[in-house]
């Protein structure tokens, strides 16, 4: 038990030291650093779900979680941050900040579950 918290936590803080968005002194910089941020972990994810494919045997069904998992992020950071902030200027920030967040989360899940 230990162990995986250690690796869950070990991964998540190498995952999330490489940019610091909230020291952005203006929105434009915000979206930039994060827009940055979220074609990372897009790479990073990419990468990673390569690799856990390539180790399974259970080829389609990690095949069809990983298109559930990019239609619940896609519901939770696009149509639920839009109606939550009702469009505010705001919006795309809390959308890649969505984004940030979901895509460190499956990256820490699927190197525990591949022992990547």
């Amino acid at each position: 038990m230990k162990r995986i918290l250690l690796i869950i936590l070990s991964s998540f803080f190498s995952i999330s030291a490489f940019a610091d968005c909230s020291n952005t002194k203006t929105a434009f910089e915000a979206q930039k650093c994060l827009n940055q941020e979220v074609k990372t972990l897009k790479t990073q994810l990419n990468a990673i779900y390569k690799k856990a494919y390539e180790a399974t045997s259970a080829k389609e069904e990690l095949d069809s979680a990983q298109k559930q998992w990019l239609a619940f992020k896609e519901k939770q950071c696009g149509d639920f941050v839009v109606a939550e902030t009702q469009g505010s200027p705001a919006t795309v920030e809390y959308d890649l900040t969505c984004q940030s967040i979901l895509y460190k989360q499956r990256i820490v899940f699927l190197k525990e579950m591949f022992k990547l």
